[in-house]
């Protein structure tokens, strides 16, 4: 009778261990690439609102979205090899977002919005 109760226990201990996936693969460079773009298009829109109607929501929306550019840009940048051309076209992409981010900030400090002071991963000021 025992060995029935551990036969059933090992099988079940078996099947949950084959259904668990082992590696999944990372999603494809220019999925991630497109990612960071979107991010940095809504960026590049809200901060167009912010300068034509100075509503603070539009700069705070531009930070944000910037800020998720930058770390989609600097984590893709980690995954891919400096050999490669793709390197530093992604590389070029996320100093671009940090040179924003900082042009985003310069604007908040000049009309005294507070928006979120922290570096995000990626920039170096």
């Amino acid at each position: 009778m025992r060995w029935k109760i551990g036969v059933i226990v090992w099988v079940l201990g078996l099947a949950g261990s084959c259904s668990a996936p082992v590696w999944t693969e990372p999603r494809p460079f220019l999925s991630r690439l497109g990612e960071g773009d979107r991010y940095l298009g809504w960026s590049l829109n809200y901060f167009d609102s912010w300068r034509m109607n100075r509503q603070v929501r539009y700069l705070r929306l531009a930070e944000e979205n910037t800020v998720s550019a930058i770390t989609t840009f600097a984590r893709l940048e980690t995954d891919t090899s400096p050999r490669i051309n793709e390197y530093y076209v992604v590389r070029e992409r996320r100093i671009r977002g940090c040179r924003l981010l900082a042009e985003l900030r310069f604007e908040a400090d000049s009309h005294g919005v507070a928006i979120s002071e922290s570096t995000p991963e990626g920039c170096f000021y």
